[in-house]
């Protein structure tokens, strides 16, 4: 019976490193984001268990940073969903949290998917009522539906440092 005790002690005590490391918080020079390794799960979202996965390293998220800065405003000429009380999104760059997953294609080339969300939306308080620990970015994917440029992503191709697939949300 102690065996019993002590290998099930041991199997709670592993599961809850394993979900613990598979997300990390990074914080940049003029960023924070929150970086998901390629055993994260979300079952509300299959896209992330449906593709092959790797993890980014900072080094990978760094060097997208750079190049986001970079290259934003050029791949962000029509400014959709961007008037009026929607921001300009590569004028707010310092405004959002970022979401980092990393993806390989068909071909087997490494790209990152990061999200962006204002900042503003996601002031924590635990002691709210209506607080749940599923909105919060740091431990989970976040799909938002319209908010305008105060939700978007992007794919960056990191051999290539390509952006490409900028996705805006909506305005309802």
């Amino acid at each position: 019976m102690k065996n019993v005790f002590i290998v099930f002690i041991t199997l709670i005590l592993f599961s809850n490193v394993s979900i613990g490391q598979s997300v990390t918080v990074f914080k940049g020079e003029k960023f924070e984001g929150a970086i998901f390794s390629m055993i994260y799960e979300n079952k509300a979202y299959e896209f992330l268990s449906q593709n092959e996965r790797f993890t980014p390293t900072e080094k990978e998220v760094q060097k997208f940073e750079k190049e986001l800065r970079c290259k934003l405003k050029e791949i962000n000429k029509s400014r959709v969903n961007q008037q009026k009380s929607c921001p300009v999104i590569h004028r707010n760059l310092k405004k959002y949290f970022r979401q980092y997953s990393g993806f390989i294609d068909n071909s087997g080339k490494k790209y990152l998917l990061v999200n962006f969300l204002w900042s503003d939306n996601f002031k924590e308080n635990t002691n709210d009522e209506f607080y749940n620990e599923l909105g919060d970015w740091r431990k989970h994917w976040q799909i938002w539906f319209d908010g305008c440029s105060h939700f978007w992503n992007v794919k960056y191709y990191l051999e290539t440092d390509t952006l490409f697939d900028l996705q805006i949300n909506g305005v309802s």
